[in-house]
């Protein structure tokens, strides 16, 4: 044994209690190493284990152990929380702190910085990489009673301690829960189009705020509250959706219906397009066309209104001179009329019944012709016109 060596730190084969209860291989007697070490506590407290003195020794110092268990350090991110009988008292900072001990009191450091990962219609295995597929929360129903495949990814942290620690029981579980139910209910509420497309971000949010009602409402109060508060144990701080997408057994099919939705959808753009095309012409010319009219319209009513104040200057002319202006108006009529026609002049006062006349337009043509030179021709001879007059 080691107190029986003679270079043991209690030297001459001492035993911690005295000499040993032995000599050679023989064991040491038991009970005479327990009576002597009686004799060297009662050496040391001269009244015994009984005594006053010693028992107020002795229970000083166990309550100064349980005291010094008290002690507990807040690590940054934390928050403490102090309880006494059973009851919320306060939260403290990060730092060292104490707090009565056990079974008096007790404290909790729960992590109010670290943001918790939730997953909803699969797990993520991290072994092989991959995600497993959990159908019994991924399938949910649409509106228009299609089934859809929905994976969701959570990001919570604890907003109010009290109510995180004294409120809900599993958390983990109760997040879970309670974005499910939020996206079932917001699915319920869209159809499959709408969901796997356009509505994905307003379904993210929706589902989003939905959950934290429903966890905000999983509240219960506590004694230790000094004011009522309605900040929830749990807010969500992101919810993304994954996958939203038809499931795996019909992807195919759908796809393909998807594929003749979008060759649809470009045909009407292709044919809406051309619709605009020949509408933007048709306007195009269609305001040129009523330009044109207005111009004429215009035209029509200035020359009339023109024609008309003519007519007024000549009315007013007649009622001051009938006689001169109603033969004025005859003459600049047959003006008028005579000016685009061949004219022969006739001279019937001619005797033997002959009636000469003269070809003026041919004369004016051949003036035109040879402007410059003289004609040497001579006239041509004058004719005869027998009968009555052409």
């Amino acid at each position: 044994m080691a107190w029986n060596n003679q270079g043991g730190p209690w030297g001459g084969g001492q035993s911690p209690w005295g000499r040993g209860g032995g000599s050679g291989n023989q064991p040491p007697d038991f009970e005479e190493m327990i009576k002597r070490g009686q004799d060297r506590m009662k050496s040391i407290l001269p009244g015994g284990f009984g005594s006053g003195r010693a028992l107020t020794l002795i229970g000083a110092v166990a309550v100064a152990l349980w005291l010094l268990t008290g002690f507990y350090v807040v690590n940054p991110g934390q928050v403490g929380v102090n309880m006494l009988f059973g009851r919320f008292v306060s939260q403290t900072t990060p730092g060292l702190r104490w707090n009565w001990p056990v079974p008096i009191g007790d404290h909790y450091t729960p992590d109010v910085a670290t943001r918790y990962r939730v997953e909803v219609g699969f797990r993520a295995e991290t072994a092989s990489g991959s995600d497993r597929d959990v159908p019994e929360e991924s399938l949910m129903l649409t509106g228009n009673e299609n089934i859809i495949d929905v994976r969701a990814v959570v990001l919570w942290r604890i907003n109010n301690v009290e109510q995180f620690l004294f409120g809900i029981g599993d958390p983990e579980t109760s997040v879970k829960n309670t974005v499910e139910a939020a996206l079932r209910e917001i699915i319920g509420q869209s159809s499959f189009e709408f969901a796997i497309t356009e509505g994905r971000g307003q379904i993210e949010v929706k589902a989003r705020d939905l959950a934290q009602q429903m966890l905000d409402s999983y509240r219960l109060p506590t004694a230790g509250e000094v004011e009522e508060s309605k900040a929830g144990a749990i807010i969500i701080e992101q919810l993304s959706l994954q996958k939203v997408d038809a499931p795996s057994e019909v992807i195919d099919a759908f796809r393909d219906v998807q594929k003749a939705r979008a060759d649809r959808e470009a045909a009407i753009n292709d044919s809406q397009a051309y619709v605009n095309q020949v509408t933007e012409e048709a306007k195009g010319q269609a305001t040129q066309i009523v330009k044109q009219a207005e111009a004429y319209k215009a035209e029509k009513v200035a020359i009339a209104q023109g024609d008309a104040q003519r007519f007024i200057s000549v009315y007013e002319e007649y009622k001051q001179s009938p006689d001169i202006t109603e033969r004025r108006l005859y003459l600049e009529t047959m003006a008028g009329i005579l000016a685009g026609m061949n004219k022969i002049l006739i001279d019937d006062s001619g005797a033997g019944g002959t009636v000469p006349y003269l070809p003026l337009d041919q004369l004016l043509k051949s003036r035109q012709q040879a402007p410059d030179t003289t004609s040497t021709d001579p006239a041509p001879a004058s004719g005869s016109i027998t009968g009555a007059s052409q």
